[in-house]
């Protein structure tokens, strides 16, 4: 069972977006703006009194951070194996404590806020089929509502729209047209993590759902998604070829350059059906 951690407010004393004054330029003529900037961390977990991995990130949303990374790597299978879990803002760091004791992981390493391998990456290579999605996963979505999914990504992006700077995820149980799960952070990657670790806190089934990035979707993401159980992936941007490959084999659906009114569907077209009821 979890132990009590910081709560929202205390983690949000964190602010992710740090004050700052600069000067905006509009043709030749100059202004002063008092704003602020996205903030960002070097944030490590801790396992066992061990450091697993620091993790460039915001500074908002790190209990589900937590609980996703330790999911999506595969060092945990449900959140009872948790047996404590503290966020100590102060020094920047996540205590925890597993049932099974410290995992069986490469030696630690720093994750920059752009980084595409995770502790597992090799991994998910190696045994990509281990992480497809079933054929027996029948889902479905119009293309209205991937429309009206990336509408409301656009309005639930509120720290991108006090700052800019930042990616945002959102996570659609099936046949849903509103956000259930929303994440913010300066790393597509970890937008992902957060998804995930607020469903398992939340105790939200994430197989089946849609998942919409605002960033490029890369191959670690689609992993990601895939262990989720998610089988449709869409994004404001268009995808890399090889983060199509990977799609083609985790049988996931990737919409990409996602438009009020249009999209490009890349992989597994199936899914996306005219007919399909929010």
């Amino acid at each position: 069972m979890l132990a009590e951690s910081p709560s929202t407010a205390e983690e949000e004393a964190l602010t992710p977006v740090v004050p700052r004054d600069y000067t905006r330029y509009v043709g030749d003529q100059a202004e002063a703006v008092d704003a602020g900037v996205i903030g960002e961390i070097r944030f490590s977990i801790f396992v066992e009194e061990r450091e697993l991995v620091t993790l460039m990130c915001s500074p908002h949303q790190l209990r589900p951070l937590v609980v996703g990374f330790l999911y999506l790597e595969g060092l945990i299978e449900t959140v009872d194996e948790i047996e404590l879990l503290r966020v100590c803002l102060e020094d920047r760091l996540a205590e925890v404590r597993l049932t099974n004791g410290f995992p069986d992981v490469p030696p630690r390493k720093i994750l920059t806020s752009g980084c595409t391998g995770g502790v597992s990456f090799g991994k998910y290579l190696a045994d990509i089929e281990r992480f497809r999605i079933s054929d027996s996963v029948h889902s479905f979505a119009a293309p209205r509502t991937m429309y009206e999914l990336l509408r409301a990504l656009y309005d639930r992006s509120h720290l991108y729209k006090q700052s800019g700077g930042v990616h945002t995820s959102i996570f659609a149980v099936p046949g849903s047209s509103i956000p259930r799960l929303v994440a913010e952070d300066i790393g597509r990657h970890n937008t992902l993590d957060k998804l995930q670790g607020m469903a398992l806190l939340d105790e939200i089934d994430t197989r089946g759902g849609i998942v919409l990035a605002s960033g490029r979707i890369s191959s670690e993401m689609l992993f990601k998604a895939a262990i989720m159980g998610v089988p449709i992936v869409g994004s404001r941007t268009s995808p890399t070829h090889l983060a199509l490959a990977v799609a083609e084999r985790l049988n996931i659906t990737v919409c990409g350059y996602l438009r009020q009114g249009s999209m490009n569907v890349y992989t597994h077209p199936q899914r996306i059906q005219v007919s399909a009821h929010p």
